[in-house]
């Protein structure tokens, strides 16, 4: 073959296609490049996405799109909190809710008063676990033990302040409702109470509708008005301003008429709540309170205090799983501010912001990467980076409480706040993480299994998405499920 012949094959050959010289694979999808095409999408549309993976046990930077950028953490916020209470007080502690009595029996009449002092228990009353349900049960079992047929005087709750401490930086629209219940130093039935609304059929929409309250001992002055013109059915409340009690707008479309709506509503006086609560229950052990214009025999003895009984909670474990399962801020709020008192000597929330701020340096957290304000995510105030959330979870991972806080987190596809998100049979059980939402945010923190991956067999991330609306093409929580299934299902890396 001539030299020229063989130059012109050579010519000829690279004129060819690429895909005629060899086959091409498409690329291995991985975790990197799953994440970088949502965040592409998102970010193309003006939304912020940063999130931070890092391995579970040696703490490897695994993957990271922003991870200094601070956002606002919403609930994820509550990771902070309930792994700086885990951490100071254990897994086991329980709060005591001391119940005394302060006067003299005599033939079966109690004259004096049940005082309680304030423990900070956010379950004190809640139907949420069978030993706090029935804590006036247990007041009025421990009085009828001793005797008392009935009693003259009144319930008492010590160690509660005048003002409501709503958290800085919290919405004032939202204080009506349960999930802005004020933490109180004292909490009952975690300071809610159920308003019903019913309408019989065939009632006009304009007229008002039949107002009730569970429990039925409950007072909350609520008043309601209807709009029977409104675009869409809901039910919206707010505080009264310059008076107690909520006013609530029932809304009813022209060509529809609801019959029922329920909402949950916050109470600002909870001791109010409790000795109601005693009273009826020690009523239906027929030892009925004396009116206090009714004369009763003078006491024959100066009265002394004597402890009646201990209320005592479920253990810490327990109280933080409901709080970050459910999303609670209530809770989140009373651990915080346990917090702050054991570790500052005083509850409030400037003792709370300095015991957090403390307890992330121990940790080796910088304030640029967190700055909480609040302990459940409420406030507006609480700036977070994907890398300050991801560490938070890490570090708790290497002290005796982590397998608590881990058990804390909602179970993707299984239950709290990722209870309806969807798994396959790969990811099924292995996506744990605490969600967070506020309005254009979204957040996720938590801790993933990765069964195929012998090197990284568990890792703990953080993803926050900013500048999020209903119109968003990729929906938050899709992003969410994709990154998350990745992190389960893909190599984070290309080979």
């Amino acid at each position: 073959m001539s030299r020229a012949l063989s130059f012109c094959l050579v010519l000829a050959a690279a004129a060819l296609p690429v895909g005629c010289r060899h086959t091409r694979h498409p690329a291995t999808p991985t975790v990197s490049s799953v994440a970088s095409s949502l965040f592409a999408t998102l970010e193309d549309e003006g939304a912020l996405a940063s999130a931070f993976v890092l391995d579970a046990t040696t703490g490897e930077p695994l993957y990271a799109h922003r991870e200094h950028v601070r956002l606002l953490p919403a609930s994820t916020m509550k990771v902070v909190s309930t792994a700086s209470v885990l951490s100071a007080l254990g897994a086991d502690y329980r709060f005591q809710t001391p119940v005394t009595l302060e006067g003299t029996l005599t033939d079966g009449l109690f004259l004096g008063d049940l005082v309680v002092d304030s423990s900070g228990d956010p379950s004190l009353g809640s139907w949420r676990f069978p030993e706090t349900a029935l804590a006036c049960e247990q007041v009025a079992d421990a009085l009828q033990a001793k005797g008392v047929r009935q009693w003259k005087g009144q319930v008492r709750v010590r160690g509660i302040d005048d003002d409501v401490p709503f958290g800085p930086g919290w919405a004032w629209d939202d204080v009506a409702y349960a999930y802005s219940a004020a933490p109180t130093p004292f909490v009952f039935r975690e300071n809610v109470v159920d308003l019903a609304l019913s309408r019989p059929e065939g009632a006009d929409c304009a007229q008002p509708p039949h107002v009730q309250l569970t429990p039925a001992f409950a007072t909350l002055s609520t008043v309601v008005r209807v709009d029977p013109n409104a675009e869409r059915a809901n039910l919206s409340c707010t505080r009264q301003r310059g008076a107690p009690g909520v006013r609530c707008v029932w809304r009813s479309p022209v060509n529809q008429c609801p019959r029922t709506a329920n909402v949950r509503l916050s109470v600002d006086e909870p001791q109010v709540l409790f000795a109601a609560c005693v009273e009826e229950a020690l009523l239906k052990r027929g030892v009925p309170r004396l009116p206090f214009t009714l004369e009763a025999p003078a006491p024959l003895r100066p009265p002394v205090p004597e402890p009646l009984v201990t209320l005592a909670s479920p253990p810490l474990s327990e109280l933080v799983k409901v709080t970050n399962k459910e999303s609670l801020n209530l809770y989140a709020e009373r651990l915080g501010l346990r917090f702050a008192s054991e570790r500052g000597g005083a509850e409030g929330y400037a003792n709370l912001r300095t015991a957090l701020a403390e307890e992330l340096t121990r940790r080796g957290i910088p304030a640029r990467d967190l700055r909480p304000v609040d302990g459940s995510g409420l406030s507006r105030y609480n700036l977070a980076t994907a890398r300050g959330l991801a560490r938070v979870l890490f570090t708790s991972l290497r002290e005796p409480y982590g397998a608590a806080l881990v058990d804390s987190l909602p179970v993707a596809g299984v239950d709290g706040t990722l209870a309806n998100r969807p798994v396959t049979p790969v990811t099924a059980g292995r996506i744990r993480a605490k969600t967070g939402t506020l309005s254009g945010q979204k957040c996720f923190a938590g801790v993933v299994e990765r069964p195929g991956d012998a090197e990284h067999p568990r890792v703990v991330f953080a993803l926050m998405l900013g500048n999020m609306d209903e119109a968003t093409a990729l929906p938050a929580n899709e992003a969410f499920d994709r990154f998350a299934a990745a992190l389960v299902e893909l190599p984070l890396r290309a080979p």
